[in-house]
């Protein structure tokens, strides 16, 4: 062989060892997708493909307008997204403010969406929230107490309360406290009203009585600190009771929302039967959806209200919770939109990195113009159809069983594309993407999909006991 020949094979071969390492491992993890005519430089940030679960995101492209018109659920959630893309547009044209800051991606959901940025929005000091407000100072005719102070500044209408401060006004704490809500009144006009009131109150003349005892005015002074304090205990109670139940913790049992149940014209209760037309799930034989039992009446196991914004969709669990119907209720109350869901895929991601495969602002998969499933089949955003990435749909789901009422958060997108065939019914098939926050666990779900005849259903048409 000759030199410059063999001087070739073995770049080809140094090539070969060096990207074999960090192509064919990231492939193997992905379980076999591939993301079609992407690649990345190497300075480049990008989110991680080990625990995708074998899916890979597919290169950005303007397919997609097969769903510009939709129908009326998928019109409703498509238009929210167009909204809020107008309110960030605005909120970008204006000059950011100083005590603004965003939250950085954590890959975990920490109480709170997975990689949605917040601001860090300070709770007002005179709600108890300063780090000032828990100073504590002896002196003066009682204890003073700050967090007191505050409490006291929204109760003036009480007499004693402006008594209170009158006695204290020599207190070194007083001067402490006043110069801090001067400082708040300047931001914040309410605790500017609230102090004019406070001064109006303490320069009135006292009213000529028979002085109090020592030890009785003391007494006074601590029935209010001990109910001042006890309302704040009373306060951080409920707020961590509201936390745990926006989180969807164990612990969590919310009161089912009033549309759980559906409507007048269509009602949905834990238990139900219905019989539904095994004709959608034979002609769609050529899907990835897996049909319900063959059974002539089929049971739902557990309900679920997804809320979006103003837009809301009935999830119809059957045993085994991998399936459901979802629909959209008309302005009448009956389903105007209805599809059929079976478990395609579920995967765990392990890390931050696994995390943004799926989840990254830039990059993720959901939320994608385009998702591709292990076989390389491509399908179009439905939810705002595009050519550019956009955020997954932020949406809140209560979900009902026979054991009561949970919540969880999900980040949600929806695919698609027409099937297979000229004629073929039903017309189209769906992939849902999403990535789930229940308690203290995560996951990601892929389903498949057709459109159902919501008439298909036979829902019930009259109230129905719980």
């Amino acid at each position: 062989m000759r030199l410059p020949s063999l001087l070739r094979l073995l770049r080809v071969l140094l090539a070969c060892g060096l990207l074999y390492p960090a192509v064919l491992p990231a492939y193997a993890a992905n379980g076999g997708y591939s993301r079609p005519g992407f690649s990345y430089s190497a300075s480049s940030r990008r989110p991680s493909v080990g625990g995708s679960g074998g899916y890979a995101r597919p290169s950005a492209s303007s397919l997609g307008s097969i769903f510009q018109g939709g129908q009326s659920g998928d019109q409703a959630i498509s238009r929210r997204s167009s909204a809020e893309a107008l309110r960030n547009y605005r909120a970008s044209q204006q000059p950011a403010a100083p005590s603004e800051s965003r939250r950085p991606y954590t890959g975990s959901g920490n109480g709170g969406w997975l990689t949605e940025p917040a601001p860090r929005r300070a709770e007002p000091a005179w709600q108890g929230g300063g780090s000032y407000a828990n100073r504590s100072y002896g002196g003066g005719s009682g204890v003073w107490n700050a967090v007191l102070a505050w409490s006291l500044l929204n109760s003036l209408s009480n007499a004693g309360s402006s008594a209170w401060f009158r006695d204290n006004r020599n207190d070194p704490g007083y001067a402490d406290w006043r110069a801090q809500a001067e400082q708040v009144a300047a931001r914040d006009p309410t605790v500017a009203r609230k102090l004019s009131e406070l001064d109006a109150a303490m320069a009135q003349p006292q009213p000529t009585a028979a002085a109090p005892s020592t030890s009785g005015g003391h007494e006074g002074v601590w029935i209010i600190v001990a109910l001042g304090l006890g309302g704040f205990v009373a306060l951080w109670v409920l707020r961590n009771r509201a936390s745990a139940a926006a989180s969807g913790g164990p612990a969590a049992n919310p009161r089912p929302p009033p549309g759980l149940s559906g409507s007048a014209a269509s009602r949905f209760r834990v238990g139900m039967t219905m019989p539904v037309d095994p004709a959608p799930f034979l002609l769609a034989a050529g899907t990835k959806v897996k049909p319900p039992p063959p059974d002539a009446m089929i049971s739902v196991e557990a309900l679920g209200l997804i809320s979006d914004g103003t837009v809301s969709l009935h999830r119809l669990y059957l045993p085994g919770r991998d399936s459901f119907f979802m629909l959209h209720l008309g302005p009448d109350g009956a389903p105007d939109e209805c599809r059929y869901f079976s478990l395609l895929d579920r995967v765990t991601p392990a890390n931050r990195d696994e995390w943004g495969f799926w989840l990254d602002p830039a990059e993720g998969v959901i939320g994608w113009p385009q998702f591709q499933t292990k076989d390389g089949k491509l399908y179009d955003r439905v939810w705002t159809p595009g050519g550019s990435r956009v955020q997954p749909r932020q949406q809140t789901e209560t979900l009902q069983d026979l054991a009561g009422t949970t919540q969880r958060k999900l980040q949600t997108m929806l695919y698609g594309t027409r099937a297979a065939g000229v004629h073929a019914a039903p017309a189209f098939e769906y992939v849902l993407v999403t990535a789930v926050e229940q308690g203290d666990q995560a996951w990601v779900e892929v389903h498949a999909g057709i459109d159902i005849n919501p008439a298909a259903l036979a829902l019930p048409a009259v109230s129905l006991s719980n």
